[in-house]
């Protein structure tokens, strides 16, 4: 029986280059994390769970960073 999938949505596949001790610790958390889970928990869950709180905080209107919609309001 396949894996069901873990993203209900179109996908892209990336690959990303990393340092081994940035995959260590992720690999590490990942593995701390699903012996209290009820489901697998992956490296790449980790990534993709850090990369949705980046867009948001993106896209968030207190952000001064210069990127987003509404980066040219807070000039």
């Amino acid at each position: 029986m396949p894996r069901p999938p873990k993203i209900d949505e179109p996908t892209k596949t990336y690959n990303l280059l990393m340092a081994k001790v940035q995959y260590d610790k992720l690999a590490t958390h990942a593995a701390a994390m699903q012996k209290r889970s009820l489901e697998q928990v992956a490296v790449a869950d980790l990534i993709r769970d850090a990369i949705d709180i980046y867009l948001e905080s993106i896209e968030d209107d207190d952000y001064e960073g210069g990127v987003g919609p509404l980066a040219s309001d807070s000039i």
